[in-house]
Order: C-alpha cells, then structure tokens, then sequence
C-alpha cells in the first residue's frame, strides 16, 4: 500500500507555510495534496487574493507529477513545447511552470507535494519551504 501523509502531518505543514506568510506580512494560499494530486488541505488566509488556493492546488498537482519543484516543468516546456502540451493534455489538471510548488516524501516515497500561492516566487517557495521542513519535522518526530 505505500506511505500515507497524515491530516495532522498535512496540517502542521500548511500551518507553517501560513506560519511564514503572517511573518513575512504576506497573504496566501496553501494547497496540499497527495501522491494522485487530490486535495487534503486547501485554505486561503484573510485578504490573500481569491485566486490564490487554485493556483497554489496547480502548483502543487505538478510538483507530484514532476517528484520534483514545479517551476521544474518549465525546463520540459522551454526545451520540449511539443511535449509540454501533450502531457498537460493527459492529466486531468493543469500543469504550471510557477515556482512554490515542493514533494512531500515519507521515508523517501512521494506522498503529496505543497504549493503556495500569492506572494512573489521567491516568497511562495520560502513559505513552502517552511511547510516541506515542518511536515518531515512531524513524520520524523
């Protein structure tokens, strides 16, 4: 059966990440997700933009299809665009090259991935930084 990502473990993450937004004064969204890409957690702190959880769901989705960061995809898709289209055409979400999309590993198995939304591309990844070291905190604690 493979590695589980626990509620609580999902939540110690997305607390985190938001965690690290209110300190840094910002205001985002925060999707995690699991192995498939289906969501466990998806919230939207008070006066992140309405946008923010869907495009931090994206970023996320594409960080488990990739096992990998999601601004990664951009290099499939600057080198191979033919590629690129064809296997966004075969997942039944959309891919996206933005950055603040980490894996979540479990004993080294990928168990869902976090994705943050509404701050600027460096911003999104520190706070999903935040989130990816708080949620290896509680699987190793």
């Amino acid at each position: 059966m493979g590695k589980r990502l626990p509620l609580e473990a999902a939540r110690a993450a997305v607390d985190a990440a938001l965690d690290r937004a209110a300190a840094d004064g910002l205001r985002v969204g925060v999707a995690l997700v699991d192995a498939r890409g289906a969501d466990i957690l998806v919230v939207r702190a008070d006066g992140a933009p309405w946008f923010s959880p869907g495009v931090a769901r994206a970023k996320a989705r594409t960080s488990t299809d990739l096992r990998g960061p999601s601004e990664a995809m951009a290099g499939l898709r600057e080198t191979y665009p033919d590629l690129f289209t064809l296997v966004d055409d075969q997942v039944p979400y959309r891919l996206t090259t933005l950055p603040g999309g980490l894996p979540l590993k479990r004993e080294g198995e990928l168990v869902g991935a976090i994705g943050v939304s509404g701050a600027s591309a460096e911003q999104d990844v520190r706070c999903a930084e935040a989130a990816r070291a708080a949620f290896e905190a509680y699987c190793a604690g």
